[in-house]
């Protein structure tokens, strides 16, 4: 299932995604990594930042167009 919503996002070509699975934060489409510390992890979106707080933060997977957190998320917020 996984698989298939990746392809429809990049088929569609959204402005950004982001989806939670697993103790797993995934967002798709930011444009730069701000800040990161194993208690808050800040991206850069087109319109707005996303700033993640938590516990024992860690980036498990990371490219150009997407990323892949996980630990402990205790607040999500957005920054414009």
């Amino acid at each position: 299932m996984r698989i298939v919503k990746n392809l429809t996002n990049f088929l569609k070509d959204q402005e950004y995604y982001i989806d939670i699975f697993n103790n797993s934060l995934h967002v798709y489409n930011y444009l730069d990594l701000v800040e990161l510390k194993d208690n808050i992890i800040e991206l850069k979106l087109e319109k707005f930042n996303l700033i993640i707080e938590g516990n024992n933060l860690i980036v498990v997977q990371m490219d150009s167009r997407e990323i892949l957190i996980q630990g402990l998320i205790n607040n999500m917020r957005f920054k414009r």
